[in-house]
């Protein structure tokens, strides 16, 4: 039953080109400023859209932060009714704090690297809604009990990723210290992220086990139940940081 959850929940999730990851691997994300034109493009096919890939030029120590106005974290739990078939609940918040600082060097192992710093995002879990307020206020005061931990932060340190030739795409795995009604957790997040008129493009998939965090899934006894692993997804565009 676990199993063919497990390849539901991936296509549910493969309009964000997410792919789907429970080891603790590592690395990846995002994409610069300061475009310049380069000769060869790639096309890629992204479900109904197309991505050109160009060449960046190179930089050091930018800082971006995230339009919350244009961005989104949700969950995604799949509910087992009593006698019945699965159904995802989603909930959504685009109420996001984060920034972080990046350089596209010239490095020894690859023909250039990304280098992510001081990442950290802050998500307002108290601000989750579905398409039921039932659901999000017992969230809220029994099972997350984000009315008490409202904050989620996702912190990275410091990290070095290997780009191909400046490219303006990067799809990889980061790990990331993930904080969660104050429990941290070491996480992975399977990301895509690129650069196009002037922002970073972000979007990124995970799953995590609510027990892992101190709490059990949502269940309704001889109703329903929430199914462990609960899927995560980020959607966000940064952009530059005014000094």
């Amino acid at each position: 039953m676990k199993k063919s959850f497990l390849l539901f929940l991936i296509i549910f999730v493969s309009c964000s080109q997410i792919d789907n990851s429970n080891e603790l691997l590592e690395e990846t994300i995002s994409e610069n400023e300061s475009i310049t034109a380069t000769t060869d493009v790639q096309v890629i096919d992204e479900t109904t859209t197309t991505l050109a890939i160009e060449q960046v030029s190179g930089f050091e120590d930018v800082h971006y932060e995230i339009n919350k106005n244009k961005s989104k974290v949700s969950y995604l739990a799949p509910k087992q009714f009593l006698n019945s078939g699965l159904e995802i609940v989603e909930g959504v918040t685009s109420e996001i704090i984060g920034e972080f600082t990046l350089s596209l060097v010239e490095c020894g192992s690859s023909n250039s690297c990304l280098i992510i710093s001081n990442l950290l995002v802050r998500v307002d879990l108290s601000t989750l809604k579905s398409d039921s307020s039932l659901r999000d206020n017992s969230i809220k005061t029994q099972w997350l009990e984000s009315t008490i931990f409202p904050e989620a932060t996702f912190k990275i340190d410091n990290l070095q990723l290997p780009n191909k030739d400046f490219d303006s795409l990067i799809e990889d795995t980061i790990v990331g210290q993930l904080s969660i009604r104050e429990i941290v957790i070491d996480t992975p997040f399977s990301l895509t992220a690129y650069y196009t008129n002037d922002e970073i493009h972000i979007t990124g998939y995970t799953e995590i086990d609510t027990t892992w965090f101190g709490f059990d899934a949502p269940t309704k006894f001889n109703a329903w139940e929430v199914l462990n692993p609960i899927g995560i997804t980020v959607d966000l565009i940064a952009v530059r940081k005014n000094s």
